[in-house]
């Protein structure tokens, strides 16, 4: 093990301790529970969150699409900071929960739920704010027909069929940087609500209303701005009638404290891979062709992937993995993926011994290369995993998520091993080398991601959240790109390399994406 690993495994179990001390020193009693929500969801997985001091209301909040409980754990946290009980349902084929997920049945799902906690006495509707992010924003909008509350908190709102009435005491945040569709469903309430009414006296007479503008903020990062939040905890206050009551010091301890973990997970990784090759007897670098030219690659991509849309969009081979907007993505990339790999792997066999670089070693244990990509793929998921499960989403897949894990991972497995191979290693390269590798892999990815919005605005299929997800599928290929180039620097393996991004792309589906 080189000392610079040692140094950054060092500073990453001193991250991951440093991130456990803020996360638990920011958190106040919870419990899990299971809650009936009715036919849609009969076994809803609810945390919730004792109010610190005197409890001045309850705070139902609702995740939006592809989100969970987890996701909204800082807010709640801060809401039972400023003395309310808080619910954190998971939403049918949310999070750990496994009922089939559709749009009928996330409304339903919401309405059952506060039926249940108004019949056990858990809420008392008069002194309840309804809160929801997203699909949950617009959610607690169209609840105001069945659910009177004492006040509404809509975050970046979905479109949505507008309710009959305008919720009581209605606060709608707008993130400044947000999709027009939700802008737009913004504008909408708020020329149905009327002018601004914020005095002590308009939350009395229930028809308080503001919509308040957050700049610099994008559709998720409104919900951790300390203005936004400050005037969301005030808003909830004088919603439940403690209009004197203080807005706490926010503390966001816990949400930097989960980052600070994930970041020295990270460092951990480079020792990891070393630690786990140097089991398996493999080092070095093997003999290996170079890789095709960009532009026939570039070629290749492109006229393998629209025909593999087609195709998926009336022959969708994966929909019985009944995974939401995931099931036609990872059908894309199977059906791009084999005849690509089939035609990288007649290049790299038909290449001249004389055209090969790298050490002496050649790849003759493929088996221990792809075990190594496995094992460290999975301990990179585990770690990863149960580490996010803390405090920013639920990313430990329950075992109905976790089932469809090896169907993913064979489905995705075709154009990992595809990637590798265009790309090639870039230990050789020069830095101007390096660039062009870089430039590729971002323009393969993009192509990937430019067929499926098409395939989307045109109709031809149902990809919502592959679309919409363009930030967290690029974070996703990083993090991969940078462990599969870990990998091959330390063993020379492609395979072990599109063995770790298969891994690393079926977990974040099976993870991510609602169980339809």
């Amino acid at each position: 093990m080189k000392r610079a690993e040692i140094v950054f495994a060092t500073l990453g179990l001193s991250l991951l301790a440093w991130g456990s001390a803020w996360i638990h020193s920011g958190r106040g009693p919870m419990r899990d529970v299971a809650l009936a929500g009715g036919p849609a969801c009969p076994a809803a997985p609810v945390r919730i969150l004792e109010p610190a001091g005197t409890q001045r209301g309850s705070v139902v909040i609702f995740h939006g699409l592809s989100a969970n409980r987890i996701v909204m754990l800082t807010n709640g946290q801060q809401f039972a900071a400023a003395g309310f009980r808080v619910f954190l349902p998971d939403m049918p084929g949310h999070g750990d929960d496994i009922a089939a997920f559709s749009f009928a049945a996330y409304e339903s799902c919401a309405s059952g739920l506060l039926a249940t906690l108004q019949r056990r006495g858990d809420i008392n509707p008069q002194r309840t704010v309804l809160f929801g992010h997203s699909l949950g924003a617009a959610l607690v909008v169209r609840l105001a027909d069945d659910f009177r509350a004492a006040g509404t908190i809509a975050v970046a709102t979905a479109p949505l069929i507008p309710p009959h009435g305008i919720p009581v005491n209605l606060l709608l945040v707008a993130p400044q940087f947000d999709m027009p569709r939700v802008l737009s469903t913004e504008s909408h309430l708020a020329a149905a609500a009327g002018s601004e009414r914020a005095a002590p006296e308009d939350f009395r007479q229930l028809r308080a209303f503001r919509i308040l503008s957050v700049p610099g903020t994008s559709h998720t990062s409104a919900l951790f701005d300390p203005s936004a939040d400050r005037a969301m905890l005030r808003w909830a206050l004088n919603a439940v009638g403690a209009v004197s009551a203080p807005v706490p010091t926010l503390d966001y301890r816990s949400f930097i404290g989960a980052f600070l973990g994930l970041l020295g997970i990270i460092f951990l990784f480079p020792a990891t891979a070393s630690m786990v090759a140097r089991l398996a007897g493999l080092h070095g670098t093997c003999n290996a062709s170079p890789p095709p030219a960009p532009v026939l690659s570039i070629l290749s991509w492109i006229t393998t992937l629209i025909p593999a849309a087609l195709i998926a969009a009336r022959w969708a081979l994966l929909a019985a993995l009944h995974i939401y907007s995931a099931d036609y993505l990872v059908s894309v990339l199977l059906f791009a993926g084999i005849p690509l790999a089939i035609g990288y792997a007649i290049l790299e066999l038909r290449s001249p011994a004389s055209r090969r670089t790298g050490s002496e070693q050649p790849a003759h244990r493929p088996f221990a290369a792809a075990l190594v990509g496995a094992i460290v793929g999975l301990l990179t998921v585990a770690a990863a995993g149960a580490w996010l499960n803390l405090q920013i989403t639920e990313f430990w897949p329950i075992p109905a998520r976790w089932a469809r894990l090896p169907l993913l991972f064979l489905a995705i497995l075709p154009i990992a091993i595809a990637e590798e191979l265009a790309l090639g290693d870039s230990v050789s390269l020069s830095r101007t080398g390096r660039a062009g590798r870089i430039g590729l892999f971002v323009l393969l990815r993009g192509f990937v991601w430019v067929v499926i919005l098409g395939a989307w605005l045109s109709g031809v299929a149902s990809a919502l959240l592959a679309t919409i997800f363009v930030v967290f599928l690029g974070l996703l290929s990083v993090a991969q790109r940078l462990g599969a180039d870990a990998l091959r620097h330390r063993i020379g393996s492609a395979l072990a390399g599109a063995v770790f991004n298969a891994i690393l792309g079926a977990w974040f589906l099976a993870a991510a994406f609602p169980l339809a």
